[in-house]
């Protein structure tokens, strides 16, 4: 798995990685892989001193510094008042950062290994050139695995070449995904599986987020957190209008993204947490585009999912309206905490007509991401109301759903087949919430069993679609975190005081197209009923 960073300080990454490193996880720091100038400047060098560091860093910036040759990268700030990233400048960008990094079950690789690995890598991304002149010098550097135990090197590239001229960097956050799939395959690597299938990803943490949590004492990223919140609104919702209502029960800030030079019409959104009150000081939120959350999330899919129009859109713009007011006001106009209430009873009917429909042979890939995308907001609002601060097992399957529901990147072979689908995909999910809408004639909640006995059955069926398509390891996958957050459901409700023991039908191998009854069970009203989660 890659990550890039652009920097404009050679010698101070370089003292980073021969350092203790953040967490203080850095040990035995060496180079195994570079340049050929570098690699004999680093030959029987100890990363260990301080001098020969920057003396690497020194011969890695080299040619930047004979040239005198520039290389900047773009600043962009947030326009408050156009609600969209604006450029502000520019800034000096001249060294190209990369950690690759592997799933800790593959456990550590030898360093000639990695020295194959870095090397295919910098040519698979053009930083290398047969004939030498436009060649970049860069070093591959290893050290102990990482907190979380991913054995792992860091990669630094000068971006300027051998002859003065810059390097090619263009999209290439992608094309470092292609090379690391391309190298994932030819060294016997664990295949990421949304890689493979060309899907839309949902986006995994940074660096920086991991770091914000750590720094704050939190158990989960605000991204992750995010993610688990925005999905069980979405699920609990059938309009716009309900969808931002339930954002703030959430304790979800929400801003508006308009449309360029019309303020009636909202076409994106932006969601944060509400800061943690520190020394009698709040800070600033952290924003996060939904769509960059999950492609699910983006406000477009989110308008397909529900069916809506602009007569739905309109009645919605008032809602967005006084969020955006409240914010600007500096007033964040959320409950104390997260009011984790049941799920509306037409989501039980939504998940059975979602379920049923991933059988029918010529609508099996639309409905199954129609259906995962159903049952992984059902096991967030799950998460939030059985494991409160936590993300524990329920959370995990939400997230495995969520993977599952994601639409393919694009179709090479038939384009305008993927337009039509895409369109029609929205149809058929409009179609599901209608249905649902139509059948339920009353807003009573869904007892929790009964949920889970649709969420179990949505997992079988797309399981048994995921293994259709050959994709093994995330069918396993999928039916291992159902069950396991099913399980979990079952036990909390059976545990409840007035909760009702059932065995749903996770627990019974080999039915996965069985029907279960269409009457869920509602609890009896306890004072826990409909529990607020109090989240700072």
């Amino acid at each position: 798995m890659p990550n890039i960073t652009r920097g404009d300080r050679m010698a101070g990454l370089m003292m980073y990685l021969a350092g203790p490193g953040r967490a203080n996880d850095h040990s035995d720091q060496h180079v195994v892989a570079g340049h050929d100038v570098v690699m004999q400047a680093a030959r029987g060098a100890s990363l260990q001193s301080s001098d020969t560091v920057l003396d690497l860093a020194l011969v890695l910036d080299q040619p930047r510094r004979l040239y005198g040759t520039e290389v900047t990268a773009p600043v962009y700030e947030w326009d408050d008042a156009n609600q969209r990233k604006i450029k502000v400048g520019e800034k000096d960008a001249h060294v190209w950062h990369c950690s690759l990094s592997l799933n800790p079950t593959e456990g550590p690789l030898s360093d000639a290994q990695w020295n194959a690995i870095a090397t295919d890598f910098v040519n698979e991304m053009g930083f290398t050139d047969p004939d030498g002149g436009k060649s970049c010098r860069w070093v591959a550097v290893r050290h102990g695995l990482s907190k979380n135990g991913n054995d792992h090197i860091h990669i630094a590239v000068s971006l300027v070449a051998e002859d003065g001229s810059k390097a090619r960097i263009h999209n290439d956050h992608h094309r470092a995904q292609a090379a690391a799939n391309k190298l994932e395959h030819k060294y016997g690597l664990q295949v990421l599986e949304s890689r493979e299938a060309e899907r839309e990803t949902v986006r995994g943490n940074k660096p920086g987020d991991l770091q914000r949590a750590a720094r704050e004492g939190d158990d989960v990223t605000q991204r992750d957190e995010l993610r688990r919140r925005l999905r069980g609104a979405a699920t609990a919702s059938r309009s716009e209008a309900e969808f931002v209502a339930q954002a703030r029960d959430a304790r979800v800030l929400v801003r508006p993204r308009f449309a360029k030079g019309d303020t009636s019409r909202v076409v994106g959104y932006s969601a944060a947490l509400v800061p943690t009150v520190k020394d009698g000081e709040r800070p600033q939120p952290v924003w996060f585009a939904a769509s960059k959350l999950d492609t699910n999330l983006g406000l477009g899919s989110l308008r397909e999912r529900w069916g809506s129009d602009a007569d739905a859109e309109a009645q919605a713009a008032a809602a967005w309206a006084q969020r955006h007011q409240n914010l600007r006001a500096g007033a964040s106009d959320v409950p104390a905490g997260v009011r984790a209430k049941r799920l509306p009873l037409h989501v039980v009917q939504q998940l059975n007509e979602s379920a049923q429909q991933i059988v029918v042979p010529d609508r099996t890939a639309r409905f199954t991401r129609v259906a995962a995308v159903d049952a992984s907001g059902a096991l967030a609002r799950a998460s939030l109301y059985f494991e409160t601060t936590s993300h524990g097992p329920i959370a995990k399957a939400s997230d495995v759903l969520a993977r599952a529901s994601q639409a393919s990147r694009y179709d090479p072979n038939q384009p305008e087949r993927q337009r039509i689908e895409r369109k029609q995909l929205g149809a058929d999910a409009a179609y599901v919430s209608r249905l649902a809408a139509r059948a339920v004639g009353r807003d009573s909640a869904a007892g929790w069993l009964a949920v889970a006995r649709q969420i179990s059955r949505v997992g079988n069926a797309v399981a048994a679609a995921e293994r259709a398509r050959g994709r093994l390891a995330a069918a396993q996958e999928t039916t291992a975190a159902v069950t396991a957050a099913v399980a979990v459901i079952e036990r909390a409700e059976a545990q409840r005081p007035g909760g009702t023991a059932g065995t749903s039908s996770a627990t019974q191998p080999g039915r996965p197209g069985a029907a279960p009854s269409m009457r869920p069970t509602v609890p009896p009203t306890t004072p826990d009923s409909d529990r607020d989660r109090g989240r700072g």
